[in-house]
């Protein structure tokens, strides 16, 4: 692991301090460091110990509204957003190609699927908005999803052609790996704790770490679900769920064909969603929560093997060789936020669908920071704040039971 357990000394001095070495921390400092600046990343945990090497793999171009919501909700600027998310898309696709990282990227395409018929009207709408645009989705019938999927547990979906899988923990490795090839410094186990602004002109912040102070002219923070009290508001921006994955043996070539004869990203239309896929060595990786609260792994994983077999009865006899879970970043919004606090530069709340916006907010943060791209247009979005602890203990729960009313069948 780079830089772990090694001090910064008494007191380092860089361009740029990246807090949290994910995907968006690391893309961000590619950027900064090809530029001929000086930029550290600190991450709080061993380096890709969090959700950027144990996602789903999915690469989506899409927020939880469709198009046309956005423009009905933010006007010219749900425009903007909706075009920064396919951007994000296009991003990563160009970045594994031209700089040939090997991650197993394969442009399958997703499947939204309707869990119950009273949102068969919904997705034919949200097909239809994106094809006003000029975007290749369409509405599939359930008399044609035979073709797609084997299950009858659903009654219609939305194909979005533009959607990949990937092995996630290969992309951050690559992206780690560029980042140190520019010349930027990773220390891991080293977790940022305190910030103080300066005013002696040598530097705009100071960052206490578990290893050191470091003074910086530009600071940005990208935790993700995983914020700590380094800008306490950020707390208030995002809730931390648990998201966990079981993933199986692998099946034979029949039997991977009868469940995903198209090696789709599989993702269904409830609150409380399951998401699920192929990987390349045909196992059956297949993700969700039960509901906001916490949950144990064991007792997690016990309920997405049930859930996987009832969608996939063809599946009970195969085993499971792999658990695990972790946190993902929810915004009461659905949107990803971004912005200043107190000076620095943030982005967080990808709402589980980081892989390529995550990717793209760190690349473009590192822009802004050089001063060679405008803000996100996420930035101008005003959030309403979660309620702090107390209230969060009570307030989670009704969400859930209220998630779990939606999406009963």
């Amino acid at each position: 692991m780079p830089g772990t357990g090694r001090s910064l000394g008494d007191q380092a001095r860089v361009d740029v301090l990246v807090v949290g070495g994910g995907y968006a921390g690391l893309a961000a400092a590619i950027e900064v460091a090809r530029a001929g600046r000086s930029v550290l990343v600190v991450e709080k945990g061993p380096i890709g110990w969090g959700a950027h090497s144990r996602n789903g793999g999915m690469a989506i171009p899409e927020l939880k509204a469709g198009p046309a919501s956005l423009v009905r909700s933010y006007g010219e600027l749900g425009r903007r957003m909706h075009g920064e998310v396919n951007e994000a898309f296009d991003h990563l696709e160009a970045r594994i190609a031209t700089e040939g990282i090997d991650c197993d990227y394969d442009r399958t395409g997703q499947l939204y699927l309707a869990h119950t018929p009273r949102l068969v009207g919904h997705l034919r709408h949200l097909a239809a908005e994106h094809a006003t645009i000029g975007e290749p989705v369409r509405f599939i019938d359930r008399a044609d999803l035979p073709g797609e999927i084997g299950s009858d547990a659903f009654h219609g979906a939305v194909l979005y052609e533009r959607t990949g899988g990937l092995h996630p923990a290969k992309l951050h490795a690559a992206l780690l790996r560029h980042a140190l090839d520019a010349g930027a410094t990773v220390r891991d186990r080293c977790a940022a704790t305190e910030i103080t602004d300066r005013l002696d002109g040598r530097g705009r912040f100071e960052v206490a770490t578990e290893r050191g102070a470091v003074v910086a002219d530009h600071l940005i923070v990208a935790t993700n679900a995983y914020a700590d009290g380094l800008l306490p508001e950020l707390r208030r921006r995002v809730l931390p769920i648990g998201s966990f994955i079981v993933a199986t043996e692998p099946l034979d070539e029949d039997l991977a064909r009868s469940v995903n004869p198209n090696r789709r990203m599989l993702v269904d239309t409830k609150n409380l969603l399951f998401y699920w896929r192929l990987t390349p060595d045909d196992r059956i990786l297949f993700g969700g929560r039960r509901s906001l609260g916490h949950a144990s792994v064991p007792d997690a994983a016990a309920y997405l093997e049930e859930s996987f077999r009832r969608i996939h009865p063809q599946l009970r006899d195969v085993a499971v060789t792999h658990r695990w879970g972790g946190n993902v970043a929810i915004t009461l919004d659905r949107m990803p936020h971004v912005g200043r606090l107190r000076g620095a530069w943030y982005a967080t709340g990808c709402n589980g669908a980081g892989v390529a916006l995550n990717t793209w907010l760190g690349h473009r943060l590192g822009l802004v920071v050089l001063g060679q791209a405008p803000p996100p247009s996420f930035a101008e979005l005003k959030h309403r704040p979660i309620p702090a602890s107390p209230l969060r203990r009570a307030y989670l729960p009704l969400v859930g039971q209220w998630f779990r009313y939606q999406d009963r069948p």
